[in-house]
């Protein structure tokens, strides 16, 4: 156990790093060797691999190189590079760990989940190597800790709420705290920006920093990634992730509500094409969803009861799912039995990206004039309420039904 605690607690130890350590050259390094250990393995697997991802930063990752772990559950990588930047180790599919390229690496990862019931949160790994490197332990260790802390707060204030104990709610309601927990958050990533402010390895932050809103953040976040274009002149990804950062501007503009929901043409479970003009005239409900997402299938049922209750008032709803795997779809559909319209996203990626979103589901609520009402990220009772009570305002009977779509039988 306290093995455990002083893994966790290092990179907190090492955010006073020398100022003069941190004011060095920054030297363009060539190759490094990245080697780890993996302590658990996939018994079923007759092969349990490690691969090397380059992170783009705003982006799909691009896979470099992949590895078997060694008997003596090790693996080792040789990585060649024009210039150092952010990459990640993936084992398994199942744990993760992230490292600057600046220097030699090393990792003890714990790899395989070895629970009865396995449920996929991030697991933190911290990674031995440079200075610079342990900018990116720090930032992981708080960002994970900060979900953690979320999801204990919104079970607490969930759970509060069906409560009977009223001393409880009162307490939740009332208890002053040192700092909540999202200014906590903010805290230590502000700290570390400043103990780290000019180095490269800031990158790795920045691109989480400036949204897609005009203001004072975005203002910061721009003006930090032209400070490192001009220090450090190889570090392209700055260049790259500013454009992306003015993309993702422009197209979040596109989607405010009142403006038109963008085109799209997916195929259906037949492989016929489909888009989402047929619905002008009606409100819809368009789900972006996955055959993997919990959350996303907990959704189901409440759409269902909007679906059954508004469908002969002119609402419909469509589903588009960025599963890449064809067969978990189809069979998350038969599943579902979702009487409405399944496409399926041909490039996760560039649905994402129109449409912006990193997590699901997301949903957009669609006027009969085909513009955005509302978006809702994760789909509550709340948000439920919120569309049962625009179409109660503005739904009514069609005079004639939108053409349906054909779906092959599972």
């Amino acid at each position: 156990m306290k093995k455990v605690v002083l893994k966790m607690w290092m990179p907190l130890a090492l955010i006073a790093v020398p100022s003069a350590l941190l004011a060095q050259q920054t030297k363009v390094v060539k190759s490094i060797t990245v080697k780890g250990t993996v302590e658990f393995i996939d018994p079923k697997q007759p092969e349990n691999k490690v691969w090397l991802m380059k992170e783009s930063l705003y982006g799909k990752g691009e896979v470099i190189d992949s590895a078997i772990v060694g008997a003596d559950k090790s693996f080792k990588f040789q990585l060649k590079q024009d210039h150092q930047g952010a990459y990640t180790i993936d084992a398994m599919h199942w744990d993760r760990a992230t490292f600057w390229s600046d220097a030699d690496v090393q990792v003890a990862m714990r790899g395989y989940d070895t629970a009865r019931y396995k449920v996929k949160v991030p697991h933190y790994n911290f990674v031995e190597g440079s200075s610079d490197n342990n900018f990116i332990n720090q930032y992981i260790l708080n960002s994970e800790n900060n979900y953690r802390r979320s999801i204990d707060d919104y079970n607490m204030e969930y759970y509060a709420k069906k409560s009977t104990d009223t001393n409880f709610i009162s307490y939740l309601n009332n208890r002053k705290v040192y700092s909540p927990i999202g200014q906590d958050y903010a805290q230590r990533q502000e700290l570390l920006m400043r103990v780290y402010k000019g180095r490269p390895v800031t990158i790795y932050a920045i691109r989480g920093m400036a949204g897609t809103e005009a203001g004072e953040k975005y203002d910061k976040a721009m003006k930090l990634l032209d400070d490192l274009v001009a220090k450090y002149p190889w570090l392209t990804e700055a260049k790259a992730l500013k454009e992306n950062i003015i993309y993702n501007t422009n197209q979040a503009k596109k989607l405010k509500n009142g403006q038109p929901m963008p085109s799209i043409n997916y195929p259906t479970p037949d492989g016929k094409l489909a888009g989402l003009d047929q619905y002008k005239g009606k409100y819809l409900l368009v789900d972006f969803w996955a055959s993997w997402c919990g959350p996303c299938r907990q959704a189901i049922p409440k759409v269902k009861e909007l679906y059954t209750s508004y469908k002969d008032r002119g609402f419909e709803v469509a589903s588009i799912s960025i599963d890449t795997n064809d067969k978990a779809w189809r069979k998350a559909m038969e599943e579902e039995n979702m009487p409405w319209l399944q496409l399926l996203s041909d490039n996760k990626d560039t649905t994402m990206k129109v449409f912006q979103f990193s997590g699901i589901p997301t949903m957009y609520l669609v006027d009969p004039n085909g513009n955005i009402v509302e978006r809702f990220t994760g789909f509550t009772e709340d948000a439920q309420a919120v569309v049962k009570n625009i179409l109660e305002k503005g739904a009514k009977p069609a005079a004639k039904k939108a053409a349906s779509i054909p779906m092959t039988s599972f």
